[in-house]
């Protein structure tokens, strides 16, 4: 009898043991299961530096995360709605809006971005994210636009806009904390102050992928901030073809100083990623982006000193497989 309790108390200390474990691996086995059944694609709507419209080929900086059907933006340069609409992406699904700075070619789209979506069917609520004078900025777009929304909501019945659109003032540290982590890191891009411009780490269906944002320099704490990110999302300038931007569009010296000193080299990129231990370099946001002398293989060839990986010169309409199984063919 004694044996026989004794054996009972091990096989049910036993199975209670398994049952444990297999409880205990279900947490990680569906995390799994959704990061591979995540579709995640990088798409670079605008790839140049600068708030000149030279020429339609390129236009000002944004990028978005297509997360399954989802939209998230990173930046709202001058066409940004136009080039999603473009990519085959319908506006209504927009999730999110993170802003590095507010320099009109980041920002100067963020009101047709908001009435576009909204006009498009937008039902579901909106997260932006930015610096300090993000709240203002969107109190002024419902001000420009009262008289639209006013009627549009009374004569065809949609949604009001305004209780749709949450604005989150952020500094640096977590932002998000969802099944997409967010973080941002100040970095310095003058004439901005210290926490007006910020570098944003994004962590979806098991992948990390960062942007730089505007920046004259790699801060301290950039290497932890990137380390081994799947793609890394960098601006960059040239500094010759910058000397005959400037000419062209006047102030001449002043303005090219300007540039040189609010933007990194391909020197201080590639050292950067290099010590990050980046998987993937993609170069958006180019200044300049429209000089014919400055080829693809010379963006490259500027980062190649230190940085091995490989490299993805950025063209408006890009897009770049990330996760998931479905890449869309023409991607990277």
């Amino acid at each position: 009898m004694v044996f026989q309790a004794m054996r009972e108390r091990f096989l049910h200390r036993l199975w209670a043991a398994v049952l444990l474990s297999l409880v205990g691996l279900l947490p990680v086995n569906a995390f799994a299961q959704n990061a591979a059944g995540t579709n995640v694609e990088l798409l670079l709507l605008g790839t140049k530096g600068g708030p000149a419209l030279l020429t339609p080929k390129r236009i000002s900086q944004s990028s978005a995360l297509i997360v399954d059907d989802e939209i998230v933006m990173i930046d709202a340069g001058y066409g940004a709605s136009l080039r999603l609409a473009e990519a085959g992406h319908s506006l209504k699904h927009l999730r999110s809006i993170f802003i590095t700075h507010l320099h009109s070619d980041h920002v100067l789209d963020y009101p047709a971005l908001i009435m576009n979506a909204w006009a498009t069917g937008l039902k579901q609520p909106v997260d932006v994210y930015g610096p300090a004078g993000m709240q203002t900025m969107t109190d002024q777009v419902w001000k420009m636009f009262a008289v639209d929304i006013g009627k549009r909501v009374a004569d065809e019945g949609r949604p009001d806009p305004r209780k749709l659109v949450s604005v989150h003032e952020i500094d640096a540290g977590p932002v998000v904390d969802a099944t997409m982590k967010v973080s941002a890191l100040r970095v310095p891009h003058p004439p901005f102050g210290d926490g007006e411009a910020f570098a944003y780490r994004f962590q979806v269906a098991g992948k990390t992928i960062v942007f730089t944002g505007d920046l004259h320099a790699f801060p301290d704490g950039f290497a932890a901030f990137a380390r081994n990110a799947d793609i890394m999302v960098s601006e960059m300038v040239n500094a010759d073809a910058v000397q005959a931007l400037s000419q062209r569009i006047g102030n001449g010296d002043t303005l090219a100083k300007a540039i040189l000193s609010h933007h990194v080299t391909g020197a201080q990129v590639g050292r950067a990623a290099q010590a990050a231990h980046v998987k993937k370099l993609v170069l958006s946001h180019l200044v300049p982006a429209d000089d014919p002398s400055v080829t693809e293989q010379s963006w490259i060839d500027a980062v190649r000193g230190d940085y091995d990986g490989p490299v993805v010169v950025g063209r408006d309409g890009m897009g770049i497989h990330v996760a998931g199984t479905q890449a869309k063919a023409g991607s990277e």
